[in-house]
Order: structure tokens, then C-alpha cells, then sequence
């Protein structure tokens, strides 16, 4: 069953609506940190006709880091590819601290961070994010990291589902707020 609240809070109006409030110097984010431990292996996710890789953000060619500004050059990038068409992507961060926007503060995540997932609407429903996220977790475990984490939005339902499908539990709920400079930060497990 969906959450009610995705309704008024995941479509075009409300996004424009935040924006304006953020133009006007109010912001507001209440995010569910979810972590999975890795001393177990992850299952690896197959999935017909989508190609998962797996590669450093400094290795991409010309025409694909422009497109991926935000990764540091050592972070990694898992894509999804359908006939050569990019259809998904997420950000792979391990052992160093990470600008989060909703947040407006840096993090440095115990282990690896996984951000900005992303499937192209045309896409989705078919498994792609949670391959993608599954591939992330053979990476971070590949490079040593013996956990990892993501930051979900409250009321960001399949993201929530992508997650619990790869073995990850919410075990703190992060909220910021904004209002005109005036800021405030609290933390509290879930």
C-alpha cells in the first residue's frame, strides 16, 4: 500500500512549491538513513537485457562525466544500459565525506554511501534500481567497506522498497531545517 503522503509530496506542484520556498530561504528535509551491514555477500541481481557496470567516476569517457558532475573522481558509478541506452545510474562514495544537498552539511558515512539513484521513468517498475544497488553493494564490499548506507526521503516509497529488497534496515531518521538562515538539526533512531 502507498503512503498517503506521496501523493501530496512526489510530483511536479510540490517540487516547484519547495523550490520556491528554498528561493525564499526556507528549507526543510526529514530523511530515513538506511544501512546494510556487508559480513554477509550480496546476491547478485541479474536482470534480461540490462547491463550493470561498475566503474571509477575518473574513467568515464568525455561524453559521460559531463553528465556526471557530482562524483568525485574516485567514486564509482554503476549504470544500467538497455541496447546501449543508459536507463539507470547511482553514485558510489567510499571513505570520504559527501556534500548532501537536502541536508546542507557534508557526511563522512561509516563505510560506503550510496547516493542519487536514479531510473529512467520509462524504466522503471522492471528491477533496474534494485540491480543497480545490488552491484553498489558487491563494489563496496569488493573495496572494504563493511557497510554501507543511503539517505531516504520520508516519503520516498520506492526507494524505500529498492532498499529493504538489498538487506537494508533504516536505523536513524536526519531532519534540517532552514528558515532564513536559521538552522537546526536533529537525529533520532528509528
Amino acid at each position: 500500500m502507498q503512503n498517503p503522503l506521496v501523493r501530496l509530496t512526489r510530483h511536479e506542484y510540490s517540487r516547484r512549491l519547495y523550490d520556491q520556498l528554498n528561493n525564499l530561504g526556507i528549507r526543510f528535509a526529514k530523511l530515513d538513513q538506511y544501512v546494510r551491514d556487508l559480513s554477509t555477500a550480496p546476491d547478485p541481481e541479474l536482470l534480461d537485457r540490462v547491463d550493470i557496470d561498475c566503474r571509477r567516476a575518473g574513467e568515464l569517457d568525455r561524453s559521460e562525466a559531463d553528465a556526471f558532475v557530482e562524483p568525485a573522481p574516485t567514486d564509482r558509478v554503476v549504470t544500467g544500459h538497455v541496447e546501449g541506452d543508459l536507463v539507470g545510474y547511482l553514485f558510489l562514495s567510499h571513505n570520504r565525506p559527501v556534500y548532501v544537498e537536502a541536508l546542507n552539511s557534508e557526511h563522512l558515512f561509516d563505510g560506503a554511501y550510496v547516493w542519487r539513484v536514479f531510473v529512467d521513468p520509462d524504466s522503471r517498475d522492471r528491477g533496474i534500481a534494485t540491480a543497480l544497488v545490488g552491484r553498489a553493494l558487491r563494489e563496496a564490499a569488493r573495496r572494504g567497506a563493511d557497510r554501507v548506507t543511503a539517505l531516504v526521503a520520508v516519503d520516498n516509497v520506492p526507494s524505500k522498497r529498492v532498499f529493504a529488497a538489498n538487506g537494508f534496515e533504516p536505523e536513524k531518521r536526519v531532519s534540517y531545517y532552514d528558515l532564513f538562515g536559521f538552522e537546526r538539526r536533529q537525529t533520532t533512531m528509528l
